[in-house]
């Protein structure tokens, strides 16, 4: 690669927040790197805008989401359009696979066997998984796609994330998860929960701050672990008085001028402590706060090994309603899940009724393979049992928000 002619990138992004985050990470490297970002083009639809993209890139990322095999499914859709692409033009982009599908197959926390992604991506050059996003220099030097004065000039210590939008930016405090809640890939594909250093954060969110974005996102797979050790964290519940890092760190961040809005994704009820509550009373701090509930019954909650009653959920959030009156509340609940009755399904009716839910992302129960879910119980609700609980929870959802 010469100075006159730079290699063009594109990243496809599947996924949550954090996939985000690491794309625009992702970015920040290859612009560092003096890789450009392929020029936008438009289409009637997202297949055609990415058949038409890679006809002109260089380089193609693919950052996947495994949380679900419907997710799987768009990754693995994507090899017919690619093969089209190179038909057209007689050539293909040189392509790096990451994100959680890769975290899944590889690392401590394997899920499934690495040749099983293999067989069904030929397609794909590279590998890497979320903690190798550094690694990325290395090998687009291995496959002649950089010089050696692009490597000697690069220091990861100066990458910041690339946004594009101009008034907001993502920013990762943590990555991994040692939740192990039953049904979920996250442990797996992310894994061990790594907390970053405070002053690498804050020095990120300043450097955003002078390019005059004025709302920040902090992310995490369960942001309130931030900067506790697995013991101190797993002892934690909802509403206890002890103090937690995670306040700190947005008390902090709210201190830093020119910061308008701070919101903060993935939180968890179980160790939604009375010191981050009051840190919701804070004047930057959003009005919309996400918490996961997953279901509405004890004993589906203890099957999917989460670490809250039901009772501690609704105390949870009456002690938010209390400190935020105008709180927005949005949660996650999977219906179907193994075992669950359809009684047990009514207890979730139950709390959308009770709780005014301003966002709900309602999901079917699906086998994620590798998980303990997966591999200790029956899936013994049947697909039309799902669908018309789905239907039936979405329903109660959007007629609580008419009236509300």
């Amino acid at each position: 690669m010469t100075d006159s002619w730079a290699k063009t990138y594109y990243i496809k992004t599947f996924g949550c927040q954090a996939n985000i985050a690491d794309s625009n990470t992702i970015s920040g490297v290859l612009e560092a790197l003096g890789l450009e970002e392929t020029e936008k083009v438009s289409g009637p639809n997202d297949t055609e805008i990415f058949f038409k993209t890679i006809l002109n890139t260089d380089v193609l990322f693919i950052n996947t989401c495994s949380v679900r095999q419907k997710s799987e499914d768009k990754v693995y859709g994507l090899g017919k359009v690619l093969k089209l692409a190179q038909k057209r033009s007689g050539k293909k982009p040189f392509i790096i696979m990451a994100g959680c599908m890769v975290g899944s197959v590889t690392g401590e926390r394997q899920r499934f066997a690495f040749d099983e992604l293999k067989k069904k991506t030929p397609w794909v050059d590279v590998y890497i998984n979320p903690s190798q996003i550094l690694d990325i220099p290395e090998i687009l030097l291995k496959n002649s796609l950089l010089s050696d004065w692009a490597i000697q000039k690069f220091d990861s210590s100066d990458v910041i994330s690339k946004q594009d939008n101009t008034t907001h930016a993502f920013v990762n405090i943590s990555y991994g998860c040692d939740n192990f809640c039953t049904f979920c890939v996250v442990p797996y594909a992310r894994g061990k929960e790594v907390s970053r250093p405070e002053a690498d954060i804050l020095k990120e969110i300043r450097h955003f701050v002078n390019r005059e974005i004025k709302e920040i996102t902090l992310c995490g797979q369960n942001v309130n672990s931030w900067g506790l050790g697995m013991s101190e964290k797993m002892e934690i519940r909802a509403g206890s008085d002890q103090k937690i890092p995670f306040a700190d760190l947005l008390r902090k961040v709210h201190e830093i001028e020119n910061i308008e809005k701070i919101s903060f994704i993935s939180s968890n009820p179980f160790d939604f402590t009375s010191d981050l509550v009051e840190t919701l009373k804070l004047p930057k701090i959003s009005n919309y706060l996400h918490i996961a509930v997953q279901s509405g019954n004890n004993a589906v909650l203890k099957s999917m090994n989460r670490r809250h009653t039901i009772e501690d959920f609704i105390k949870l959030v009456d002690q938010i309603k209390s400190a935020k009156p105008d709180v927005e509340l949005g949660t996650d609940v999977i219906v179907g899940f193994p075992g669950e009755t359809r009684e047990q399904f009514l207890d979730t009716v139950r709390l959308f009724e009770k709780v005014n839910f301003n966002v709900a992302y309602i999901s079917k129960y699906s086998p994620r393979k590798g998980t303990p879910a997966e591999r200790f119980f029956k899936d013994d609700v049947s697909a039309n049992e799902k669908k018309w609980r789905h239907a039936y929870l979405t329903k109660v959802w959007k007629n609580g928000k008419k009236r509300f």
